[in-house]
């Protein structure tokens, strides 16, 4: 037998869904690694200049040739290089929050695959009970009795009762395997039917010593910081966006060997040096339309950063109502709804046996009390859906 944990470390090694997010978060960091004020490589210039006849200044017929080798390199002005590493870094930051994220769901979503393996589990000896109860329900009515009139129709009434234990049994064994391939799926391996057998017992009591959580903080919570991630990078993209308007300097050099030059007897070597940047004469039509853009898009990331928080408190408290409300109601099935009603029915059975009389009550009572106990295995899986759900949503750090 294995705890929930061993399933989850499963899955965090061999989901490949989780492993081609790690990847991408890995691709994501080394965008931000790879940026510099060197915005790109430096270019190397080489180059033969030869003219036989020079027609201008001197309109004479002095050649003029030169060999030169040269260097340029772009350089990134300091504002616009650090605003372009911010956005960089916010990229990396968030697709680092959202791996976390993405790791937190999947373990959420393999406590609630055992979740629903142990509901089932718990349902087919529910449905075993109630069939073995139908079966003694049979029996006391197939005892001989002098007032037999209403007999016949009971007895009808029980075995259809009991055909459909037999039916609601075959569907719980298919939804039970169909939960077990499918936390397979999460887990990336086959795993053995039985290895969550032991969980059960813990399962079905575990509302009686859980309560719903104690208080958190919305704003360190992963799926808050996803959002707030996002306001930082759209900050940082319009300061990008105003920066550019001076985006980059190209410096040159270069060196020209034994220049000859019209008008000069002897040839000399020379030096060139320049520097160059674009300017914004296009600002009125382009690049304001672009910074008024991305300042669109700044106003809406911090208006979903907003709603994210709202969306989060509400969520969270609705669980936090949930699981309160589903303990009582739990615990009132336990304590005295389900006693009730088989109390009811042995009484009822007790009559038949004794007094002869029908078995109409007998029959409700099964019913009632099958039912009741239906609805505590229901009501259970959605306590521990709800804790399950208020874990993934106040996950604060990585999970490992």
């Amino acid at each position: 037998a294995e705890s929930s944990e061993f399933y989850v470390e499963l899955a965090l090694k061999h989901n490949s869904e989780l492993s081609a997010a790690r990847s991408l978060s890995a691709a994501a960091s080394s965008d931000y690694q790879k940026e510099s004020t060197f915005k790109e490589n430096p270019e190397l210039m080489v180059g033969l200049m030869s003219v036989p006849v020079n027609t201008f200044p001197a309109l004479n017929r002095d050649t003029m040739s030169n060999f030169s080798v040269g260097i340029t390199q772009a350089l990134a002005l300091p504002w616009e290089s650090h605003y372009r590493k911010s956005a960089a870094k916010a990229g990396a930051e968030k697709s680092a929050v959202e791996l976390s994220i993405q790791r937190a769901a999947l373990v959420y979503g393999v406590r609630e695959k055992l979740n629903d393996i142990q509901f089932r589990e718990a349902r087919a000896k529910n449905l075993r009970d109630a069939k073995k109860l139908i079966t003694a329900t049979l029996k006391v009515l197939a005892v001989p009795r002098r007032d037999a009139r209403n007999v016949a129709g009971q007895i009808l009434e029980a075995q259809a009762s009991l055909a459909s234990s037999e039916n609601d049994i075959t569907q719980n064994n298919f939804e039970l395997e169909k939960a077990w391939l499918e936390l397979e799926a999460l887990c990336g391996q086959s795993l053995a039917r039985d290895g969550a057998a032991s969980l059960t017992e813990h399962w079905a009591h575990i509302e009686f010593n859980r309560t719903a959580p104690g208080g958190y903080d919305i704003k360190k919570t992963l799926l808050y910081k996803k959002a707030a991630i996002e306001v930082e990078r759209e900050q940082a993209m319009l300061s990008l966006s105003r920066s550019t308007l001076f985006p980059e300097v190209k410096l040159s050099a270069s060196y020209m060997f034994r220049r000859s030059v019209p008008g000069m007897g002897v040839p000399e070597d020379m030096v060139s040096v320049s520097a160059s940047t674009p300017l914004p004469l296009f600002y009125p039509l382009k690049d304001k339309h672009a910074i008024d853009a991305q300042e669109h898009r700044l106003r809406a990331a911090e208006a979903m950063l907003e709603e994210s928080g709202r969306k989060l408190n509400l969520e969270i408290a609705v669980e936090e109502a949930k699981i309160k409300a589903l303990i009582l109601s739990i615990e009132n099935f336990s304590k005295h709804i389900l006693p009730a009603h088989a109390s009811a029915h042995r009484s009822h059975l007790t009559n038949v046996n004794l007094a002869g009389g029908s078995a109409a009550e007998a029959l409700i009572a099964y019913r009632m009390y099958i039912t009741a106990g239906e609805e505590r295995l229901k009501e259970l899986r959605e306590v521990h859906s709800a804790l399950n759900r208020f874990e993934y949503l106040t996950t604060q750090g990585d999970v490992p």
